[in-house]
């Protein structure tokens, strides 16, 4: 109950009040785009920089967490496909977009300030590294899947490449590399950048999640309301699960590090597989649907996980 009260609710109530005003004449689509671009090209960089440069070094680091979650998220991404061949009868490229739905979550709007509020600056690391990777790995694996499944209309070659050139600008992969460079150097931060930077960075959690709940007011629920609600349960149940067996049972990862990959895997659909399905012209009304459930409930879903895992709480 505690965790429920003291995260959870702040939490959801800062996405509330982002639908709201997005509902409202007060903030437009322009302005919730503008707000978007500020946590993700700004306020949370400078909240990543900050963590490394407060002390954090590369020997900090521990891939394995990468290696657990995205092995995860492959079982996961073959399971929905199967499911929907075999179930809902659908073609590849909607296979493949059901697979991505079922994987890819909001890790930066939601996921980042969720583990950072629960977990403080410990939760940094390992979120991080995970996030650092996430768009890179699942959407290009999806990508290729759907050009495969249109004939290859690009090269393969030149998918990888642009997704690779994506990882390098990637706000969240410079942040912690710039980071790491100042932590090189020895120096202390100047007291103006120190809280310039601190100041930034107390703006990440609330300004990413009014952001989100402002993206949700263009969703609209459509599509086989039966398919979305599997995706959804792939993504907030069985994701988290074999997620938690792979850090447990197969790479054995220090508690708090295993707390912070299931809470990442929990996280409701990202707007990318939505993004992603209108580029292609496909599964976009279910993808909308999957978004927008998988947010609501996410509410309990999380709510419950964290009053298991949040520190204090044990497994």
């Amino acid at each position: 109950m505690q965790a429920i009260v003291e995260v959870v609710l702040p939490v959801f109530g800062l996405i509330a009040c982002g639908y709201l005003l997005a509902r409202s004449p007060v903030l437009s689509v322009e302005g919730a785009k503008g707000l978007t671009g500020f946590v993700f090209y700004v306020a949370i960089p400078a909240l990543l920089f900050r963590t490394v440069a407060r002390g954090i070094t590369a020997g900090q680091l521990d891939f394995t967490i990468v290696y657990a979650y995205f092995a995860g998220a492959a079982v996961v991404f073959a399971a929905a496909m199967v499911i929907g061949w075999l179930v809902f009868r659908r073609s590849f490229a909607e296979q493949a977009l059901m697979g991505m739905a079922s994987v890819f979550g909001n890790t930066v709007m939601l996921g980042l300030p969720l583990v950072y509020m629960a977990f403080g600056d410990a939760g940094i690391v390992p979120v991080s590294l995970i996030v650092a990777f996430h768009s890179t790995i699942l959407i290009t694996a999806t990508t290729l899947l759907l050009e495969l499944s249109r004939g290859q209309r690009r090269g393969y070659g030149a998918i990888v490449w642009t997704a690779l050139k994506a990882l390098l600008r990637n706000p969240v992969i410079l942040a912690l590399l710039a980071g790491f460079v100042w932590v090189s150097t020895g120096l202390a931060l100047p007291t103006v950048a120190e809280r310039f930077i601190t100041l930034l960075s107390g703006a990440a959690a609330p300004c990413a999640l009014a952001a989100l709940g402002a993206s949700l007011a263009v969703y609209r629920l459509g599509g086989d309301l039966r398919e979305s609600a599997a995706v959804v349960a792939l993504k907030l149940l069985a994701l988290p699960a074999v997620v938690w067996l792979l850090c447990t049972w197969v790479f054995s990862l220090d508690p708090l590090w295993i707390a912070v990959a299931v809470i990442i895997a929990a996280q409701p659909v990202g707007a990318n597989v939505f993004i992603l399905a209108q580029q292609y012209d496909t599964y976009t009304a279910r993808s909308a649907s999957a978004v927008l459930i998988s947010t609501i409930l996410s509410v309990l879903v999380l709510a419950v996980m964290l009053a298991k895992l949040a520190p204090g709480a044990g497994f």
